[in-house]
């Protein structure tokens, strides 16, 4: 049953073409393959995208680790993940290196190859496109892999877009981490409340409360919110991780994040500063 689940034939195949998948830009993008598609290595994921403002398909760890770096990047325009290669160029380039294309392994059809991410990035006043894969280092010692990941270089080569191979070491895992952490608390609207404006509101009071104090340790502050604000517990947290996932205060995202850190770590975003102050 899964391998008929997940494999590949030539009707299948044409299915996804009539489905538009591979297609689009932006909310409106369909990657070739979801996670209901294919078996995956480690935990496939369904990740709201805020640069895109859809859902978006990741089927390994590092593609989901390397998508938050992408989503915070404020020059990132657009993320299209499982991206289809044209199959008339990857068979010819399969020929001319000497190599098998893929294939499924039970119907032998060859298969669409895909490229984890293609990327647009905006530079001044243009945008250009890259490609990039992500894999784990070890399946860098797999003679197949390799192959596969130069029929993909020589593919996007020919293309004139830049390819480059990502691996869990190119991944600063601090960073990865402390984004994680943050990106689920990038909107609040899911969160059970009273009214609408109770997590603006909520948002609003700790930052009057955070430039007042402006010492001690975040437990503290934290602590002084619930006791002293009429804040419920685990909301002063749940407001921080949003302000900084907003923006609107600043941490060091290259060091570990603790509650025993002094307060003074994060810093008010200077436009929302001068908004309060004209406000």
């Amino acid at each position: 049953m899964a391998s008929r689940r997940y494999g590949f034939d030539e009707k299948k195949i044409q299915r996804f073409y009539k489905e538009g998948r591979g297609t689009g830009n932006g909310q409106d993008y369909k990657p070739w393959l979801t996670i209901q598609d294919v078996p995956t290595l480690g935990r496939a994921t369904r990740i709201p995208g805020h640069t895109t403002g859809r859902l978006h398909h990741f089927l390994s760890d590092i593609e989901t680790r390397f998508f938050v770096l992408l989503d915070w990047d404020d020059a990132v325009t657009d993320i299209r993940e499982q991206f289809p290669l044209d199959r008339e160029v990857t068979r010819m380039l399969a020929k001319d290196m000497g190599i098998i294309h893929p294939i499924d392994p039970a119907s032998r059809t060859d298969i669409i190859m895909t490229t984890d991410f293609l990327i647009d990035i905006r530079s001044g006043r243009t945008t250009r496109t890259i490609a990039r894969s992500a894999k784990p280092a070890q399946k860098l010692e797999e003679p197949r892999t390799l192959e596969k990941l130069e029929l993909e270089r020589r593919y996007w080569k020919r293309e004139g877009i830049e390819w480059h191979l990502i691996t869990e070491k190119d991944l600063p895992r601090v960073r990865v981490a402390n984004l994680q952490w943050l990106h689920k608390m990038r909107s609040l609207h899911e969160l059970e409340a009273p009214h609408p404006d109770y997590w603006p509101d909520r948002c609003e009071q700790f930052l009057t409360e955070f430039t007042r104090t402006r010492s001690g340790s975040i437990q503290v502050f934290l602590t002084q919110l619930e006791e002293k604000c009429g804040f419920s517990p685990g909301e002063p947290l749940t407001a921080l991780r949003h302000l900084v996932a907003t923006r609107r205060l600043r941490m060091n995202l290259d060091r570990e994040f603790s509650t025993k850190d002094p307060l003074d770590l994060f810093k008010v975003t200077t436009r929302f500063e001068e908004d309060r102050r004209l406000g």
